[in-house]
């Protein structure tokens, strides 16, 4: 039984090195971290398990190696556990921000169980003694033989070989792949090409090292070949994804690789094994001072809209200084999301992707001090930091050659964090390569303390008792993963009411899911209520206006702090208001609170403004709207209610007065040009307001809108020809659209 639980532990690590890189499943929402986190947490968990069973059952005494390091490695999880308990989203702190996954404590607590498990169980080369235990050499090359199917993998995307498999066995076999799988960005390490060139970019120092320190005989031929084509093959994707980052973390690892190597004249007699690292930095300075990594070699590889630095250093700053606990603390870990919506800075509404809220920051340095405060990034780089101190001691007295590949590694994995976002991948790798590092630069000198209790019968008991309960809670975490699993495989198909309410049944801490269920039930009413009024039935729309409120409240129960839920719960209340007496001032509270949560947002105020005017509020509607201008002058949605609040009040001449001042201040802004050409003819001003169209179709010349506005003028102006030319030139941009068909003939045309 004791060589079963030991097979266990081996078993467990080598999984997980081999798999994890490669491993995703079709069933789930989303199929790569979702199921990478499932592997990671119960293979973990059950190689500590059985680690702790052999010791407690058949070694009557619990070991472990005393390395100081680790004392480190558990008070960065305990102020992770502080965060997650003080969070303002305990959902998103525990299990990590639904579609990302990666950025939670339990994903954490597994990786830490993971370095421990591999820290206590890896052989020293120079004990033989220690064959029972994992190998460091054989931990690699398994890493690398899965590196090598993810590069497969990803070639075979990129140039569109699995949709050609899949015609063959659909053919043959009746079968065919996943949808996703037949994307030219599919690759089994991340869900981005970018992800995945930031992992092979670590991949290609490790390469290096490997190559520029293994010995050259006939017994290494063949791990020779291997890194060799692996190298090759690695660097052809970089080139091919052209990520630019990936060349930074490349010149500045290898760059200093090669000044220490030098200075410690670690080569000597063989300096000619520097030409590599060498040419890969005159590659890596190519790729960074060209304009060549700026675009894809193939231009119709999707790129992933990655959040800038500085972004994501500002709203992370800010998160920090918040408040006290903040500044220890964070918001909580995994509540990027959170200080995203909240402190994204009001020049962010200037880009072209202002709508999107991102979940993970630039970097993963900056999203620790945002989530977990200056105690969690201080615990983090002091990881970091002694262990890099420890080594510069050590290498400043004996020969590295051996453990270079693994420092270099880790230097890369460190760099990497601070030029992009943490997945399941990157980060089972620091842990990996931390906990290789740790164990190489022991050595012999690893002390194990020990807690025997072979002569007390009475602590062995506690020590069984105390493994029962243990083995009993993991029991209940696989029945509870089992039924979450579950409901993300009904949630990801998606086909019909039923599916998403047994979800929701499986797992009803999901804020996704009540949202979703919430806006089934609201589309499933009003499509009751657009029926003819002798076919209506008004207890079905009453009771399913009724289950969507109540499932966009819990929603924002689960989650007091997100934004989405309560814009959903807003949502509702907006469209249920005839329906449901006092939904309307319920729609303007849930909006308010949305719009405290993300006060740059100009959505949300203009539709709490949209709220107000139907309440018939309208000198409170017209200052939500003008907030909303403030916050971004171009969105088309308040410029317009805008306009219409001034008409309504009969003062559309003020609007115009406003929007000749915007005008004046942004003269190239599409939108402000257009509302004020529409200001213009509702006012009677109708040279004016072709003055202005014209002006948007100089900047644009197939805007429809325009277009077709300025049809409208001439043909109010009499001026009949050109209206026709005008509609001609709209219907050639909108084939079929029968408001320009109807338009031309009314023109005679």
């Amino acid at each position: 039984m004791k060589n079963i639980l030991q097979k266990i532990i081996k078993s467990s690590i080598y999984l997980l090195v081999f798999l994890l890189p490669v491993f995703w499943l079709p069933f789930t929402f989303e199929v790569f971290e979702f199921n990478k986190e499932y592997l990671l947490f119960f293979v973990a968990i059950i190689g500590l398990f059985a680690w702790f069973a052999k010791m407690v059952f058949f070694d009557k005494e619990v070991k472990f190696k005393k390395i100081p390091i680790n004392i480190l490695v558990l008070f960065f999880l305990f102020v992770a556990v502080l965060s997650a308990i003080f969070s303002v989203d305990k959902t998103s702190s525990l299990f990590g921000f639904y579609g990302r996954f990666s950025n939670g404590l339990i994903p954490l607590l597994s990786f830490v169980v993971f370095y421990l498990l591999l820290v206590n169980n890896i052989s020293s080369e120079s004990k033989e003694k220690e064959q029972d235990l994992v190998s460091q050499g054989g931990i690699i090359n398994l890493f690398l033989a899965s590196t090598f199917l993810a590069v497969l993998t990803c070639y075979f995307s990129i140039f569109g070989l699995w949709s050609k498999i899949s015609i063959f066995t659909t053919q043959v076999f009746n079968f065919r792949l996943p949808s996703f799988m037949l994307m030219p960005t599919f690759n089994p390490v991340s869900g981005s090409l970018e992800g995945l060139a930031i992992f092979l970019a670590v991949i290609v120092v490790l390469l290096t090292g490997l190559l520029i320190t293994i010995e050259i005989s006939q017994k290494n031929k063949l791990s020779l070949f291997f890194y060799s084509l692996l190298l090759l093959a690695s660097l052809g994707l970089l080139a091919i994804i052209g990520f630019k980052a990936v060349w930074v973390i490349l010149l500045f690892v290898l760059a200093l690789l090669l000044v220490f190597v030098l200075l410690k004249r670690v080569f000597k007699g063989d300096i000619n094994k520097l030409i590599l690292p060498i040419i890969l930095i005159i590659i890596s300075v190519f790729f960074i001072f060209t304009n060549f990594s700026n675009n894809r070699y193939f231009s119709s590889l999707p790129q992933e809209q990655i959040l800038s630095q500085g972004v994501s250093w500002q709203t992370n700053f800010k998160a920090a200084v918040e408040n006290v606990k903040s500044g220890f603390l964070g918001s909580g870990i995994g509540t990027y999301h959170y200080d995203f919506s909240k402190f994204r800075p009001l020049q962010f509404n200037q880009t072209p992707l202002w709508q999107i809220r991102y979940d993970r920051p630039a970097s993963y340095i900056s999203e620790i001090l945002g989530t977990m405060g200056f105690l969690g990034l201080l615990s983090y780089l002091a990881i970091i930091g002694v262990f890099l101190l420890v080594v510069f001691l050590i290498l400043s007295k004996s020969g590295v050659k051996k453990q270079l590949p693994l420092l270099m590694t880790f230097l890369a994995l460190i760099v990497s964090q601070f030029v992009y976002y943490q997945n399941i991948t990157l980060a089972f790798s620091f842990w990996l390569f931390l906990a290789l590092s740790v164990s190489s630069f022991q050595g012999q000198k690893s002390e194990e303390k020990t807690f025997s209790f072979k002569e007390t019968p009475e602590i062995s008991l506690i020590f069984n008792i105390f493994l029962m309960v243990i083995g009993l809670a993991i029991i209940a975490c696989f029945w509870f993963a089992k039924n979450f699993y579950y409901a993300d495989v009904l949630f990801a198909r998606f086909a019909n009411l039923q599916q998403i309410e047994k979800a929701v049944d499986l797992n009803p801490y999901s804020v996704q899911y009540r949202i979703m269920l919430a806006k089934i039930y609201l589309q499933d009413g009003l499509d009751e209520s657009l029926k003819p009024a002798s076919q209506q039935d008004q207890k079905k729309i009453l009771d399913l206006a009724s289950k969507a409120i109540d499932n966009a409240m819990i929603a924002t129960e689960l989650s007091p702090n997100s934004v989405a839920a309560y814009e959903s719960l807003g949502m509702v209340y907006r469209d249920v208001s005839t329906l449901a007496v006092g939904a309307l001032d319920w729609g303007i509270k849930t909006f308010g609170k949305a719009a405290q949560l993300e006060p740059t947002n100009p959505v949300l105020l203009t539709e709490l403004g949209k709220l107000y005017a139907i309440k018939n509020d309208n000198q409170k509607a017209r200052e939500m709207f003008e907030k909303a201008i403030e916050l971004m002058p171009s969105y088309k949605d308040a410029l317009a209610q805008d306009i219409a609040i001034y008409e309504k009040d009969q003062k559309l001449g003020d609007a115009i007065v406003k929007l000749e001042e915007l005008s004046s201040k942004y003269p190239l802004n599409i939108e402000i040009i257009f509302q004020l050409g529409r200001a213009y003819y509702n006012n009677g001003q109708v040279s004016k307001a072709i003055s202005q169209f014209n002006k948007v179709i100089e900047l644009s010349p197939n805007n429809s809108n325009a277009l077709y506005s300025l049809g409208i003028a001439y043909q109010r102006q009499g001026q009949v020809q050109e209206a026709i030319n005008t509609f001609k030139k709209v219907l050639e941009l909108n084939p079929g659209s029968q408001d320009v068909i109807n338009k031309l003939r009314e023109l005679g045309q």
